[in-house]
């Protein structure tokens, strides 16, 4: 096989391993950045070159063939295999230059990250920094970040994983809020309070709401971004568990149970086992 077509089959592999993942072509195209209608013609392609259909379409989505099945398992092989190749060749880098992507929460990137990229650069200034927030866990195996500050500890085959600290979450609610509704008791459950929360959250940082029994409850709102609900508790839409450096900073809303401790749950810095001795890597962890 002469180099154009190696590198030309491939490609088809990683476009077909998309739709496959993703069961269209509008959310492969949007993972791998390109139009649908390449999508298609690259998969188009790749039938040819093999001859065989490896995907068909049915009402919802794209679904795989037998035949594409099997091909499928190869070419996951073939993907873990480039994966590995790039972990190990970025893990032995001598430079610290070049680009890191990195993942956080909202309220991590506001407050630990971006400072922590300010004091890099001074040390640093080859170095670019790639910051990708959200709760969505990045898959670092998968290379879609090198680096990840989250709360609650992943588990997963070859991750090296250090604890930054512990972060500290309280339940705050705006002043007008707590003047029209009572305020809840320490251990008597939170009936008949309006929550702000997550539309879902790992298991590692449950349990939520400072453990307090949520039956009768009423769920306000739940967005994903711990930001946007500080704006809405600070509104008056309801009672939000926020960490402390953002609740504690807010002139908008009142810790309700000052006295209380706050819970804890722990930020760790997660890579692969095979960047950690990188020189970017090694450079790049907040401190």
């Amino acid at each position: 096989m002469n180099r154009a077509a190696g590198t030309w089959q491939w490609d088809g592999v990683r476009f077909f391993l998309a739709v496959a993942r993703a069961g269209s072509l509008s959310g492969a195209a949007r993972v791998l950045r390109v139009g649908h209608v390449t999508v298609g013609r690259r998969i188009t392609l790749l039938e040819k070159r093999l001859g065989v259909t490896l995907l068909h379409r049915t009402p919802d989505e794209f679904a795989v063939t037998p035949a594409g099945d099997a091909v499928l398992r190869q070419c996951i092989a073939m993907e873990n295999a480039a994966l590995d190749l790039e972990r190990v060749a970025a893990g032995r880098d001598s430079l610290a230059a070049g680009s890191i992507r990195l993942t956080a929460t909202e309220a991590l990137a506001h407050r630990v990250i971006a400072p922590a990229v300010a004091e890099l650069r001074k040390s640093y200034p080859a170095l670019q920094v790639d910051l990708s927030v959200g709760v969505r866990s990045l898959d670092i195996a998968r290379r879609e970040a090198d680096l990840a500050v989250r709360v609650g500890r992943p588990s997963g085959p070859g991750l090296v994983c250090r604890k930054l600290g512990d972060v500290g979450y309280s339940l705050y609610a705006s002043r007008s809020y707590l003047a029209k509704h009572r305020m809840p008791q320490r251990g008597k459950g939170l009936a008949d309070c309006d929550l702000i929360t997550f539309t879902g959250a790992p298991a590692a940082t449950s349990p939520f709401f400072m453990n307090e029994a949520l039956e009768g409850a009423r769920i306000a709102l739940r967005c994903d971004n711990a930001l946007i609900q500080l704006q809405a508790a600070a509104n008056g839409i309801g009672i939000a568990e926020l960490a402390c450096f953002l609740g504690d900073d807010s002139a908008d809303l009142v810790r309700i149970w000052p006295d209380e401790p706050p819970a804890l749950r722990a930020a760790w810095l997660i890579t692969h086992e095979d960047l950690r001795r990188s020189a970017r890597i090694k450079a790049a962890p907040p401190q």
